[in-house]
């Protein structure tokens, strides 16, 4: 059962190596007759393919067929050998070479990022949340200790760049372009590293947004002051969830199946109108909402912090106002290249 859990290459050089020692066994053993052991046969087997030559314990002195059989024998073990030795070799270097040009591939990729996410620590959280925005085609660079998270990200069909090391350190913030980043996430189980990872991504880009995760709700506000701008407490998170599914659970049902679709990935998406845009002063009934698709404008907040739930169709666009909306990524972005004006007059 082991066995397939080795890859094929290797595992076809140990059935090699068995093959040999086994047809070396049988083949002294049949030689040195009755008188000698197995373990005779095993020991005569082993000093020639290794070339060692500390003797003849089968007796091939009056054995001609012995001794064309050790002739035969010797050129077929000494062969093995050497291909195993080679093909060994030529495994680990040509993995080794494969790590090489793919960090080196994901370093240069990394290098021309601009307003990405970094999520520090992939644990079953992180990786949540790299999944969500994979799916949802935000730019990302994950940050973890473990280099074989890149093989969970695999057999999740996560196509994402992750940079081995400790988040906690500037160098490797650094690696992830974190003065060019739009926000990061710390997802670490230890609240005493988010603290200390949300400390250094503020000081080395002061606009970042910082989301963390929270252990104990204790250290909600101890987060919060290292600079995170939210905290998510996942045991005051799930309680209410518990009790959502108790007293609406067609609401957690709806949301849950926004989440999981994988085939229709809405989301609850947020849009900002910029300054320059053509529609402020107008009614929000001016935007073709259905030209762009199907998407679904569930509440605005004002420029004075007042929110606006299912938005009449008077209600006035004010520059930098915030829309929340349910659509898909690809319709958020075509919203918001309408709403600035590079397609107003395309739909």
């Amino acid at each position: 059962m082991f066995l397939k859990f080795i890859p094929k290459k290797l595992r076809n050089i140990l059935l090699i190596v068995v093959a040999v020692i086994f047809i070396g066994t049988a083949g002294f053993k049949i030689i040195g007759g009755s008188e000698k052991s197995f373990l005779d046969a095993l020991y005569m087997t082993t000093i020639t393919i290794t070339t060692v030559g500390y003797g003849d314990v089968i007796g091939l002195d009056n054995k001609p067929l012995g001794k064309l059989f050790t002739i035969i024998y010797v050129f077929i073990g000494a062969g093995t050998i050497a291909y195993i030795f080679t093909t060994l070799a030529a495994y680990i270097i040509e993995g080794e070479l494969k790590k090489v040009f793919r960090r080196r591939k994901m370093e240069k990729r990394i290098a021309k990022m601009k307003d990405h996410f970094i999520v520090c620590g992939i644990g079953m959280v992180g990786l949540y949340v790299v999944h969500e925005l994979f799916l949802t085609k935000w730019p990302l660079v994950a940050i973890d200790n473990d280099e074989g998270k890149l093989d969970v990200f695999r057999a999740n069909n996560i196509d994402a760049d992750l940079i081995v090391g400790d988040a906690t350190e500037n160098e490797v913030l650094w690696k992830a372009m974190i003065e060019h980043a739009k926000g990061l996430f710390a997802t670490t189980d230890s609240d005493n590293d988010n603290i200390v990872i949300s400390l250094t991504a503020r000081q080395l880009n002061p606009s970042l947004r910082i989301v963390s995760r929270c252990n104990d709700t204790k250290n909600i506000d101890k987060i919060k002051r290292a600079g995170a701008d939210n905290v998510v407490a996942l045991n005051f998170i799930g309680g209410l969830r518990m009790a959502s599914e108790m007293i609406r659970p067609h609401v957690t049902s709806f949301l849950d199946m926004m989440l999981r679709d994988k085939y229709s990935p809405m989301r609850v998406e947020e849009v900002h109108v910029p300054p320059g845009s053509p529609y402020i002063g107008r009614p929000i009934k001016d935007i073709d909402f259905k030209a762009i698709g199907n998407l679904m404008v569930i509440s605005a907040r004002k420029t004075s912090g007042e929110w606006i739930y299912n938005p009449y169709p008077d209600t006035i666009v004010e520059g930098k106002m915030s829309m929340i909306i349910i659509a898909t990524p690809e319709e958020k972005e075509l919203l918001v290249e309408h709403i600035s004006g590079g397609a107003d007059n395309g739909l």
